[in-house]
């Protein structure tokens, strides 16, 4: 079966409702789809804290000189938490604390799934390829860590009939 990023989203969206600091469902949202600038320069209304966000992405094809082409992913995904006061400094080293736990469990996860291949799209996820760094909002309430990491798919050498007209 071929991986897709709307599985990725969709797994990141379970991540986020099965996860017990997160609790996502439609009542209230802890999962987010949208990109590093919206979070920088203002967040979007309805998010409860913490909240992940997954990114979008970028790819670069891969055929290792044999024809076995891979579609290989670079994206990322936020933790983020919120302190109303930006002066206190406990409450933040507080806060990053509990949300890079709450990133690395979901590292680990992705590790697990990987090994009991529970979605295509984390076959090719390796814990080497993760990075990850705090941030803060230009608001200074904002606060939490970016994980990137990259991922790999297979894609088919094949040419699809149906793709193209008869020339």
């Amino acid at each position: 079966m071929k991986a897709k990023f709307a599985d990725l989203v969709s797994y990141f969206e379970n991540l986020a409702a099965s996860h017990v600091k997160l609790k996502h469902n439609p009542d209230e949202k802890h999962f987010f789809r949208f990109e590093l600038e919206e979070m920088l320069t203002g967040m979007r209304s309805g998010v409860n804290y913490p909240a992940i966000i997954l990114e979008g992405y970028d790819f670069n094809f891969v055929d290792g000189d044999s024809d076995n082409i891979h579609k290989r992913i670079n994206c990322g995904f936020m933790v983020i938490g919120k302190v109303s006061d930006k002066g206190d400094y406990d409450a933040i080293h507080t806060l990053w604390d509990e949300l890079e736990e709450i990133g690395d469990e979901i590292i680990i996860r992705i590790l697990s799934d990987k090994r009991q291949k529970k979605t295509d799209c984390l076959a090719y996820f390796h814990a080497k390829s993760v990075s990850g760094a705090p941030l803060t909002d230009i608001n200074l309430i904002h606060y939490g860590f970016r994980y990137e990491f990259q991922l790999s798919w297979p894609i088919s050498n094949d040419i699809n009939p149906g793709a193209w007209e008869s020339a």
